[in-house]
């Protein structure tokens, strides 16, 4: 039978993840931000790719809020 620490070491930490997709994607959206210009001939990138850098801080928000409500259950 398993105990339930081994099934939560188990499961798939899917906060975690999106944490990590999301703030790829805004890492993603900086490097194209800083590219643009040279790619471009100097005009700058489109609005979204400024709107999407902004995921960065979030998937780095959202992976602290993952880390402490994980820390949480284990006590």
């Amino acid at each position: 039978m398993h105990s339930e620490s081994t099934e939560r070491s188990q499961r798939t930490p899917v906060g975690l993840i999106t944490a990590g997709v999301v703030f790829a994607i805004g890492i993603v959206a900086v490097v194209v931000l800083f590219l643009t210009p040279v790619v471009a001939d100097g005009s700058t990138a489109p609005t979204f790719v400024y709107l999407l850098t902004m995921c960065a801080p979030l998937g780095f928000v959202l992976g602290l809020i993952f880390a402490f409500r994980s820390a949480r259950e284990i006590r």
